[in-house]
């Protein structure tokens, strides 16, 4: 099983997980979250958290489902 599958199976997503996904880079990530453009959660003191429903609301509604 490849590593999208895997990342495919997955609820929430680190922020480098979502850099990948997108093609863009972490810093663009970060600040994304930062600007409200998408909704991440921390828990702890552990990295930023994107939920799937966040990482599809990106994608124009007939682009591919994450």
């Amino acid at each position: 099983m490849g590593e999208n599958m895997i990342l495919l199976n997955k609820q929430f997503f680190r922020p480098d997980e979502v850099a990948r996904l997108l093609a863009l880079s972490r810093r663009t990530i970060y600040r994304m979250i930062r600007d409200g453009r998408l909704h991440a959660v921390k828990w702890g003191s552990g990295p930023w958290r994107i939920s799937r429903e966040a990482l599809s609301a990106l994608l124009p509604p007939d682009g591919p489902e994450i």
